[in-house]
């Protein structure tokens, strides 16, 4: 991620933040180690607009009993109403819709890792198609073969949010 984003458009959790977080290993070892790109995707950024703010973490119980944390992780780029937020306990990455009465949110990933493989991923795409347009379409097709085959349940409906940017990313977007 560093050598692709650069070390300085890299956010990593300090322990302190991991530990509030409360996280699953495998996230947290993601989101501390790996990290996810600050900007330079128009798919996400963690300098998000209006709030909930990055990194903000929200507590509920269900009407069932179960607690469960959201931790905000970014959102798209541009977008004030939509926000990215980490399951801490359940491990999935939701894209959640904050205008309206009430909240919906659709699951993206089945984890961070994969999240934030997708993000690197596209930005791999990104930098082939820039650097020679002639690979733009072999690209493409690489890309959209890696993601289904890391994580098919996101492409299950053709208007989910990965459907959509791999949709932006064959228009050459």
């Amino acid at each position: 991620m560093a050598a692709l984003y650069g070390r300085e458009n890299l956010f990593t959790a300090t322990a302190a933040q991991l530990e509030k977080f409360g996280l699953t290993p495998r996230d947290a070892e993601a989101l501390g180690t790996v990290g996810l790109p600050v900007g330079g995707s128009p798919f996400f950024t963690t300098e998000v607009v209006g709030g909930p703010r990055f990194l903000a973490t929200f507590d509920v119980t269900t009407s069932n009993g179960v607690n469960h944390r959201e931790v905000i992780i970014g959102g798209p780029p541009g977008d004030s109403g939509l926000r990215f937020s980490l399951s801490a306990y359940e491990s999935f990455v939701m894209l959640v819709q904050l205008n309206g009465p009430r909240p919906k949110g659709e699951v993206v990933n089945n984890n961070l890792g994969e999240f934030i493989e997708f993000l690197y991923q596209i930005k791999i795409h990104e930098v082939r198609s820039a650097e020679d347009p002639a690979v733009r379409d072999e690209s493409f097709r690489e890309l959209s073969s890696r993601l289904r085959a890391l994580d098919p349940f996101s492409f299950e409906e053709p208007d989910s949010w990965w459907s959509m940017a791999l949709e932006f990313c064959r228009r050459g977007g």
